[in-house]
Order: structure tokens, then sequence, then C-alpha cells
């Protein structure tokens, strides 16, 4: 299966490779060996389950150092944990590994009792529907993490020495905007960014009038 689809995106002129979404470490190190034989950069982000280690047993930190071992360019993790659950692991890949690394979580609020988003409990007292018994995957959106969570998340990943920054499953165009610019990257979709100092109640423009700007609070 490897063979095939590495063999089409070397056919179309790929310039590089990525292998995401793994929780089993040896499909890694299999992806890997068939990977390499392309002789292009090759990158291999992991994705523990709640378990926080790989389905067949191998740790999260030791399957990263393997991969590097076996000649990855970047290792790290992808998919399946927030910000918070995904940072911890990242900390200590990035000292394990001389390679470059990895980071793209989901954008949803998992947590130390909850550490992936498949798992993720609605408020007891919601009363929301959900038809699949939890919110994964269709329900999931109280669990949203605001755009400067994920800017935060990809400054200190950045500052940590982490340079292959995104955000995977649940990802939006503000989102990604929003990791590039806190990075010190300009993009196009900058002149986007929010200007609340033209917000007609919360903002400081001359234009304003006093008695919106007054009201502010009481609304």
């Amino acid at each position: 299966m490897f063979s095939e689809m590495i063999g089409w995106a070397v056919d179309e002129g790929a310039d590089m490779l990525i292998g995401e979404t793994f929780y089993y470490a040896e499909e890694a190190f299999k992806a890997l060996e068939v990977m390499k034989k392309a002789n292009l950069p090759t990158v291999l982000t992991i994705s523990p389950m709640g378990e926080n280690k790989m389905r067949d047993g191998k740790s999260v930190v030791d399957t990263c150092k393997e991969l590097e071992q076996r000649g990855a360019d970047v290792v790290g993790l992808n998919c399946f944990r927030g910000p918070a659950t995904m940072l911890p692991y990242l900390k200590e890949i990035r000292k394990a590994v001389k390679c470059h690394v990895g980071a793209l979580p989901i954008p949803y609020r998992t947590n130390e009792k909850f550490p992936t988003f498949f798992n993720l409990p609605d408020r007891a007292d919601c009363g929301c529907p959900s038809p699949h018994g939890r919110t994964f995957p269709t329900a999931l959106d109280p669990h949203f993490c605001n755009r400067y969570e994920i800017g935060q998340f990809a400054k200190e990943a950045n500052d940590l020495g982490i340079n292959y920054l995104g955000v995977c499953c649940g990802a939006n165009s503000m989102l990604i905007r929003e990791v590039a610019e806190s990075v010190g990257l300009t993009v196009p979709a900058s002149k986007y960014r929010e200007k609340m100092e033209n917000h007609f109640m919360y903002g400081k423009n001359k234009r304003i009038p006093k008695h919106m700007t007054d009201y502010g609070d009481k609304a």
C-alpha cells in the first residue's frame, strides 16, 4: 500500500513525503522504509491515543527517536491531541532528537483525563443532542479552541525549536493564519486580522459615538 501511494506521489513530482497519524510504531517504521527509497525529504508524525503510548506498546518518545535513527527528516506529533496534551510530549521529543520536530494539534481542549478528542464528554447538564453517544466526531463544537489558544501553542512550540507547525482535524484558515502570525510571519490573510479598535461598542476609534462606547459593558 505504501509503495503504491508513494509511487504516485513521486510520479507527480512531489517535493517531499509526509506520513502522519500513525498510532502503531511498526506501521510508521514500515512507511518510512518505503518513503526513504524515493530519496525525498521525509516527515513522519505519530498520533498516540489515550493510553499515552503507541498501540503496539512502544513509548511516544522512543518511537520518535527510532524514526530519526531510521532516517526521518522530521518527526513529531499530529492529530488526536489538543494543545494541552500534545505540548508535554513535544518538549520531551525536542530534547530527545536532533532532527526537525513537527507539531500539528487538533484545535480542541483535550485534558489529562481525556487526552484525545475521541472521548471528550459534553457538560452533564447540557442536554445537548449527541446521536453517536459521544461528542466525537460531530458534536465537538463546545470544546473548540479559540484563535489565541492556537497562537499561544504555536509560539510556545516554536520557542522550543519546533519549526514544522500546523493544525490538524478541525482546522480552518483563521487558525492557520494565527499559527503563521504567532511565529512572526505576515501572510496574505493577515489583512483580515480583527481590528477591535473599530468595534462599534468596544473600539477606540474617534468616529465611534460616545453614547456607544459609554454603553460598552452594559450590553
